[in-house]
């Protein structure tokens, strides 16, 4: 199967670049001992965005965060007018009495970059059947993930690539490898 030519640093997530994570890292008080609560931990990640927009977003986590050094929790932030995400992974660095000390990394889920994927290689004479990918794609410079695009005309594998991040957009390039 042909696939047509890219143009370079293709946008992943379809967010508005006018919103920011103010922060990469951040800290949360517990109140004491125990997980920091979905809430609050929704809450925090909507007080670290920042821009014109912020009110047109959605902040969604899968639960509370274990108030444990290396605890993870994702959160996905959603773009009400079109339905785009973009996650935040949290991963606690530092527990020091009730306060929560955690990372914040970008990563685009397996779903947004297959949607992305199709949307590159779409063209009028090329139906795609499907296009799923290994995993998501962390919104680091030089992270990977595989997608394997099946069509009536042949399969393919694409190789996406983090290039830069720019607020909750995690741009990427896209290269054939097999």
């Amino acid at each position: 199967m042909r696939l047509p030519i890219l143009s370079p640093s293709l946008v992943g997530a379809v967010l508005a670049p006018a919103l920011l994570l103010s922060a990469c890292s951040g800290e949360i008080s517990v109140g004491g001992p125990g997980p920091v609560d979905r809430a609050d931990l929704e809450g925090e990640v909507s007080a670290n965005m920042s821009g014109p927009d912020v009110d047109r977003y959605d902040v969604a986590c899968e639960g509370e965060l274990e108030a444990e050094v290396e605890a993870t929790q994702d959160c996905l932030i959603t773009f009400a007018d079109d339905g785009s995400t973009t996650g935040v992974r949290l991963v606690v660095t530092a527990v020091e009495g009730d306060e929560v000390e955690f990372e914040q990394t970008l990563f685009i889920p397996a779903d947004e970059v297959a949607d992305a994927v199709e949307r590159a290689y779409a063209d009028p004479g090329l139906t795609i059947d499907e296009v799923t990918c290994e995993g998501e794609l962390v919104g680091e410079e030089g992270a990977t993930t595989t997608c394997d695009i099946a069509s009536s005309e042949g399969d393919v594998s694409v190789e996406a690539t983090t290039t830069t991040v720019d607020g909750l957009i995690v741009n990427f390039d896209l290269t054939v490898v097999s």
